[in-house]
């Protein structure tokens, strides 16, 4: 067995302990088990990873002096990329059994600048305030896990960010469907923050929701 075939048993071995165990909704399950995808090791997933750091187009906002949080960070695939354009970047994830892919991942790729911690976005602590947050779906999510109002979501951000911080915020794929609700969030996005891109990003997952909108928003203090 070659160790990428090994890392493929180790993480499927994650994947039925979750289907298993986790009593909460398991997002991407029809499609394997992995929400986002990594090329590096073969995975596929529901979102692609590269395809979407490709269409984010943020490349130009990182820099090997920057520190990153992804909050709710999945299977950290996507930290995991990113993580070779910054300083350092942390996931936040609530779901063990997708820090657990997250680490093995991180190891196998012998990458020393990404850390994963296992907890809720509310519970998370953090002694130092970072230069980017990325909010990814992730202000409120349909497995019940998110406790914050969408205030409250975004006054822990501001918190947690530098003053010339940057949130890079992806909607929730029901915000395709309710517009109202994602003008609303907009608006109050727009009071503390300066928008600096605004623009449609394909979805794929799930596949009713072939768009979300995103957003570079650049803090005020």
């Amino acid at each position: 067995m070659s160790d990428l075939d090994s890392l493929h048993s180790k993480l499927q071995g994650h994947l039925d302990r979750q289907e298993k165990e986790w009593e909460h909704f398991i997002f991407s399950k029809e499609d394997g088990g992995f929400y986002q995808g990594l090329d590096e090791i073969k995975i596929t997933g529901s979102r692609s990873s590269e395809k979407r750091f490709e269409e984010y187009e943020i490349l130009e906002y990182l820099s090997k002096d920057k520190s990153v949080l992804d909050i709710g960070s999945n299977c950290g695939f996507f930290s995991i990329y990113v993580s070779k354009f910054v300083d350092k970047i942390f996931g936040v994830e609530i779901n063990p059994y997708l820090i657990a892919i997250s680490n093995d991942v991180k190891n196998y790729l012998n990458i020393k600048n990404a850390n994963f911690v296992n907890s809720s976005f509310e519970e998370f602590k953090f002694d130092k305030k970072f230069d980017m947050i990325f909010s990814f779906a992730n202000d409120s999510t349909i497995d019940g896990n998110t406790k914050f109002n969408f205030s409250e979501y975004i006054g822990k951000i501001k918190n947690l960010l530098k003053e010339d911080g940057l949130l890079i915020f992806e909607s929730q794929a029901i915000d395709s469907v309710v517009t109202e609700q994602l003008d609303e969030k907009i608006n109050y996005l727009e009071n503390k923050f300066t928008i600096l891109k605004r623009k449609k990003v394909s979805s794929e997952y799930p596949k009713n929701v072939p768009f979300r909108d995103f957003l570079i928003l650049k803090n005020q203090t």
